[in-house]
């Protein structure tokens, strides 16, 4: 019998709390929130995070599935926040299927404050406010952290922001950019 190495890493506390955190607000800020599109939304942000800030939103890992990509972190996140009472799950008609489990924050819950990217999520959450599953899924599938890696493994986002903080400092120090920007200057 073969084993495959898990794709998760252990989180600290203040880790997991991170995440959910930043799932509990961005099912505030989104619509028709199910496990699924929690997920694909989850992992935009970060990447995002990653090619405008040069930081990670959280320490959440995400595997390459055949439905894109899938975080057990953030399921965690989010069975925590039910328990908690943050989040409630609700059945209701969806578009694609009869029925479906839509995530919603609770009638007395306090979304935890992220005050350091708020602003940030407030602006992912506008790009995708209005992306259906499927788009959602095809965004997320196209991005190159995803492309990149083997399916069924962990998703490299550390090895991505590495790759860009080190493409960046290369930019920096280019006489050809210091140029032009001093060009950019004079005008």
């Amino acid at each position: 019998m073969r084993f495959r190495e898990s794709p998760w890493r252990s989180l600290s506390e203040s880790a997991a709390r991170r995440i959910q955190a930043v799932s509990a607000n961005l099912v505030a800020r989104l619509e028709y929130v199910t496990d699924w599109r929690l997920q694909k939304s989850y992992y935009l942000a970060e990447v995002w995070s990653i090619e405008e800030k040069f930081e990670r939103l959280s320490a959440a890992d995400f595997a390459s599935w055949s439905h894109g990509p899938w975080s057990l972190p953030v399921r965690e996140a989010e069975e925590a926040l039910e328990v908690q009472g943050v989040l409630v799950r609700t059945r209701g008609q969806a578009r694609r299927r009869p029925e479906a489990e839509f995530l919603h924050i609770g009638a007395s819950a306090t979304v935890p404050r992220i005050p350091d990217d708020a602003e940030f999520l407030d602006e992912v959450t506008r790009q995708i406010k209005f992306l259906d599953g499927v788009t959602l899924t095809q965004v997320a599938k196209a991005t190159l952290p995803y492309k990149e890696a083997r399916p069924r493994q962990r998703i490299d986002l550390d090895g991505y922001l590495d790759l860009l903080r080190r493409k960046h400092a290369r930019l920096q120090a280019s006489a050809k950019v210091a140029a032009l920007v001093e060009e950019a200057r004079a005008e």
